[in-house]
């Protein structure tokens, strides 16, 4: 979203007036204008693609300002290019600071072929190019099949409009992607089952105990950990 006009902002066939604590919360928030294109819709068998930068906590701490804006300048911008260019098909993305969320709201061939794009690419360019200085950094993931909800709200007294996903998906992507190493892709048993994908099962007794202890999983999504096995 663009700068917001300080004096007045336009909205379809009339204006609305705002003050600048309005204009400065605004500024933080996922906020667009737009007419009510859906209002509470249910998407049964969505994709899910969950990013994660690893050691991003110890990169934080022993580096300056400087380097750290240059370093998420340049994750954010080549990112939402790898987006843009191989998951133009997406219903949705939102960045995350160190990482990001992104939707398909179906699951076809093309959806899927761009998810598995999306996080392959953006690995590959981050371990040859963008953290090449700081190989202990890498780029970790996940990708789950699943249902997810989509809804806005309404800001009335500015008459924009906020619109977002929540649903068990999200939470379950965000979970798993916490499983993977560097450049490992977790995914959902729901995934392999209705889409075939090719994987493999991580097996290690730190991985499975950390996946038996996450909170708000059903069972059936806490028996293995999986990851995608790539080609």
């Amino acid at each position: 979203m663009g700068e917001l006009d300080t004096d007045t902002l336009k909205l379809s066939y009339r204006s609305v007036d705002l003050d600048e604590s309005a204009i400065q919360a605004l500024k933080k928030m996922p906020v667009d204008i737009f007419t009510g294109n859906y209002l509470g819709e249910t998407k049964e068998g969505a994709l899910i693609l969950v990013i994660d930068v690893r050691n991003f906590s110890t990169f934080l701490r022993e580096n300056d300002e400087n380097t750290v804006f240059a370093l998420i300048k340049e994750f954010t911008s080549n990112f939402l290019s790898c987006v843009n260019q191989l998951g133009y098909n997406c219903s949705y993305y939102k960045l995350e600071g160190d990482g990001a969320i992104v939707i398909w709201d179906q699951a076809d061939e093309s959806c899927l072929n761009a998810a598995v794009d999306v996080f392959s690419e953006f690995a590959v360019f981050s371990e040859e190019a963008l953290f090449k200085d700081c190989p202990s950094l890498g780029v970790a993931g996940a990708l789950v099949l699943e249902r997810v909800f989509k809804y806005e709200i309404s800001a009335e007294a500015s008459g924009l409009m906020y619109r977002d996903y929540v649903g068990y998906g999200i939470n379950l992507a965000c979970r798993l992607q916490n499983l993977a190493g560097k450049n490992e892709l977790a995914i959902n048993h729901r995934l392999i089952q209705e889409k075939q994908v090719p994987f493999t099962e991580k097996t290690a007794d730190d991985v499975n105990h950390r996946l038996s202890i996450l909170k708000g999983l059903r069972d059936i999504d806490k028996d293995k950990v999986y990851m995608y096995k790539w080609k």
